[in-house]
């Protein structure tokens, strides 16, 4: 019983590993959108530097929730705090990165 506990949570693990993975890609490509037509969307021309700012907060807390995630997911022992504590911190460390970049590109 111990040896199938000990697998389920290396899955679980795996699982986080791969969200990690998809967020990091994920706030990427939402980074380099924002980037190419935040000005545009915004009617400036050029980089300014809230747009800057947001995407670069919004990359420090998505990388921030990325590592806590997996630290969580490292230090947990069942399934389930693998699976809800890595996924669940994933999870608002990408929404709370994304309401910071909006806020801060709406705003200014």
């Amino acid at each position: 019983m111990a040896a199938e506990d000990k697998s389920r949570a290396s899955a679980a693990r795996a699982l986080v590993l791969l969200g990690s993975a998809m967020q990091l890609a994920g706030s990427g490509l939402v980074s380099f959108l924002v980037l190419v037509f935040g000005p545009v969307l915004r009617h400036r021309s050029g980089l300014t530097g809230p747009i800057v700012l947001a995407v670069v907060l919004f990359v420090v807390i998505s990388l921030a929730g990325i590592a806590l995630a997996n630290v969580v997911a490292l230090r947990s022992a069942s399934t389930r705090r693998v699976a809800l504590g890595g996924c669940g911190i994933l999870l608002v460390g990408f929404v709370a990165g994304i309401g910071v970049l909006l806020a801060l590109v709406t705003l200014n």
